[in-house]
């Protein structure tokens, strides 16, 4: 894909001149391989590599231009969803690539849309042909080892007991009802999702006996699929749109941290190493070092031992006094001495530590389904597979070595003379680092290089940045011993 940075329609013989010229430049390159243009696109929602949905734009015989949409890899077209979800994706898609409409605009309608939804589904108002999912049979119902967890075998098993023809091949539609009424609080009677799925027949003949769960198709046909869709847009987060389908918000907040800490195929592609981060992005999500000023009283994180503010002008301060701008002995956060001062952080340091040690050390594991949620630390003996019956989703560590390895690294840069001058010289606004040096007292510069001493010895003692040597002797010790 090339983003040609233009955007004016007016251009289309441009674009495509662009793309033929391209076409025959790589074409020339390869023996074996053969570009050619496939489309252009007007605008693009990219969520992941091969997850997109597209707006194209071609020119009719006449000059009129014809547009379409391609889906490639999205919750849409897939079988997984029922017909209210597909139709709930295609008016969200409407919004997200209309060109002509603003941001703001675009966001509003879908958060009035799903609002007016949640409604008209829990006034009835939909028909039952909205909630039908359909799923194919790769084998005989009978052959499938789990059954018992797949909603669509289950149907078609309560089909061929009431002596229904079915081949391999054959499409089941399923609708997951509610708990008849007395199953709730029955813990004997409670049924799974999978135990709920009844044929849409079925349900027509139960006379109102039988009804669509609607809070189960919200949380689980609704929320993902529009959340995954709307997840690039700021401004819609899972929890806003859990709070407009009036479902639990704080349960279905975004856990970034929990969900993307570890390196996947698809975040690989963008992958910028932690060192060439900037601070603010790389430690953003560390628990900062938070002092109490001795004078004022008032509790503030701790900005490092240089940095700057901006009011009429950019000043830069040393990070040995306190922050509040009304404290009347700001000058080593209220401490009469440097080394009381040194003294009181270097506990802070000890007991920030500590804490983020024992959350570790809790090993603690959640589901990544929002709408399970299950967080516990027994494990299964099917590895990472959800303990909850009937749920699809896998446990994970809450606090990972990762994110404990970039807490210790936050503590150590905080008190880096060199690292935090580089930084700021990094900015091109405050000079060069040399020159940043001289703002740092003699002073602070001893304060800092005990800091960091003990900084760095709790990011040595982490084994997450050493390499077990029996690694290296897997990987080479074959070819010593053929040498």
């Amino acid at each position: 894909m090339i983003n040609t940075r233009i955007s004016d329609l007016a251009q289309l013989s441009v674009i495509r001149k662009l793309g033929e010229q391209v076409k025959k430049e790589v074409n020339k390159l390869y023996t074996t391989l053969e570009l050619e243009v496939d489309g252009i696109f007007r605008n693009m929602l990219l969520l992941k590599k091969k997850k997109y949905a597209a707006t194209t734009v071609a020119e009719a015989k006449d000059g009129a231009l014809i547009f379409n949409r391609e889906e490639k890899g999205i919750d849409l077209v897939r079988r997984d969803w029922c017909v209210q979800s597909k139709d709930t994706g295609r008016f969200v898609l409407d919004q997200l690539l209309n060109a002509d409409q603003e941001k703001e605009l675009s966001i509003s309608k879908i958060l009035d849309h799903l609002e007016d939804l949640a409604r008209r589904m829990r006034s009835n108002e939909l028909p039952l042909h909205k909630y039908v999912i359909t799923k194919g049979l790769s084998k005989h119902p009978n052959d499938y080892p789990d059954g018992k967890a797949l909603p669509h075998v289950h149907v078609a098993k309560m089909m061929l007991k009431a002596n229904r023809n079915l081949t391999v091949g054959d499409h089941i539609p399923y609708v997951i009802t509610s708990p008849l009424e007395g199953e709730e609080t029955s813990t004997k009677a409670s049924k799974s999702s999978t135990e709920r799925a009844r044929h849409p027949d079925e349900i027509e003949r139960s006379a109102g006996v039988l009804k669509p769960d609607i809070e189960w198709y919200l949380t689980q046909q609704i929320l993902p699929p529009i959340s995954r869709l709307c997840e690039p847009m700021e401004g819609l987060s899972a929890g806003l749109i859990a709070a407009r389908l009036g479902l639990d918000s704080t349960k279905y907040a975004m856990r970034t941290a929990f969900t993307n800490d570890d390196l996947n195929e698809d975040n690989l592609v963008s992958y910028v190493p932690e060192a060439f981060k900037t601070d603010e992005d790389r430690f953003q999500d560390a628990q900062k070092l938070m002092l109490t000023c001795s004078a004022c009283g008032v509790t503030s994180e701790f900005p490092g031992i240089l940095y700057a503010t901006k009011g009429e002008g950019i000043t830069l301060l040393g990070g040995y006094r306190c922050t509040n701008p009304s404290c009347h002995r700001p000058q080593y956060w209220g401490e009469n001495s440097p080394y009381e001062c040194m003294a009181r952080i270097m506990n802070s340091v000890t007991t920030l530590v500590h804490q983020q040690q024992q959350e570790y050390y809790k090993c603690l594991i959640k589901c990544d389904d929002p709408a399970c949620g299950l967080e516990t630390r027994q494990l299964s003996v099917n590895g990472a597979v959800c303990l909850n019956r009937g749920c699809s989703g896998r446990m994970s560590s809450v606090f990972k070595e990762r994110k404990l390895q970039n807490q210790l690294k936050y503590l150590e840069c905080l008190f880096d003379s060199d690292h935090v001058c580089q930084q700021l010289a990094a900015k091109e606004v405050y000079g060069g680092k040399d020159e940043l040096m001289k703002y740092v007292s003699t002073v602070d510069r001893e304060i800092s290089k005990e800091l960091y001493k003990v900084a760095k010895e709790y990011v040595d003692e982490c084994a997450y940045n050493w390499i077990s040597p029996s690694f290296w002797h897997s990987m080479f010790g074959s070819i010593k011993a053929k040498q």
